[in-house]
């Protein structure tokens, strides 16, 4: 069961509607980004390490800052997605002047 404390971080979405297996990528790296300490503790008690880091590892959705924090935290060596160079190339410039 998802901590009742955590739905301040799910304003967008309807709490009561998520469900703790098929959401976990989404409920963990939500509550990585915005949450405290605490919240972080809670969530290494709700799942295990290798889900937090694959969640770390695959998310586009976290924040840079969280991403380096968490790569330390956890000693991570694979590459993170969203530290990884985007895909897109860059858009030349349209006027030449």
């Amino acid at each position: 069961m998802i901590p009742k404390e955590f739905e301040r971080y799910f304003y967008d979405v309807k709490f009561k509607e998520l469900d703790i297996h098929k959401d976990k990528n989404y409920i963990i790296g939500r509550v990585l980004d915005q949450g405290t300490l605490k919240d972080f503790k809670e969530i290494k008690k709700l799942f295990s390490d290798k889900e937090i880091i694959d969640t770390i590892i695959h998310s586009s959705e976290i924040s840079r800052r969280t991403a380096y924090f968490f790569k330390n935290y956890f000693n991570i060596s694979n590459p993170i997605s969203c530290l990884t160079r985007q895909s897109t190339p860059e858009q030349k410039m349209l006027w030449p002047y």
